[in-house]
């Protein structure tokens, strides 16, 4: 957890305070606790700007090599979330085509995966689902279709089909 400043501490002080509390203080002890506040806040100011001036000496004071440095990392760190996230993406879209299409790696195929990946590097969900809705209206022969069961007479009963043991039956009881 991130630790306090000095600014959020006095404010979350102040709203611990009950209107009793701050009566007890007067007239003089409220003005007291007011400027006190004015002074952690101008204090957390000074410390961000000299914070930021520290960063950029910083920044100034190194060499070519350790900004290249720097750079190559930023750049190999945003690649390897970018290669991470086409992963995710990827998985997610075959997630979502095995529901709709007969095989699931069509959409792949068909797709341009980076497409669903943010800039912050999220996987757009409903974007896969619109695209292979989009998929599917453009190349109907790719949707999964309901599966035909096996023909009558190869091994399946069909629900009209003659049933020799209970007409047997049937007859012997009309006797």
């Amino acid at each position: 957890m991130p630790e306090e400043t000095p600014a959020e501490a006095s404010e979350a002080e102040a709203s611990e305070e009950t209107p009793d509390e701050t009566e007890e203080l007067g007239e003089a002890g409220k003005r007291a606790l007011d400027a006190e506040r004015r002074r952690a806040k101008q204090a957390e100011k000074e410390l961000k700007e000299v914070s930021a001036r520290l960063a950029s000496f910083e920044e100034a004071s190194k060499s070519e090599h350790e900004k290249a440095l720097d750079a190559a990392r930023k750049e190999a760190r945003a690649e390897a979330i970018r290669e991470a996230s086409e992963r995710v993406a990827a998985s997610e879209v075959r997630a979502v085509a095995a529901t709709a299409l007969a095989d699931p790696e069509d959409a792949t195929r068909f797709l341009t995966v980076s497409d669903f990946v943010t800039d912050e590097g999220e996987v757009d969900r409903k974007a896969i689902t619109s695209a292979i809705d989009r998929l599917i209206k453009d190349k109907p022969y790719l949707a999964k279709t309901a599966k035909a069961g096996p023909l009558p007479g190869a091994g399946a009963k069909s629900a009209t089909a003659f049933d020799f043991d209970t007409e047997i039956r049937r007859m012997a009881k009309g006797r």
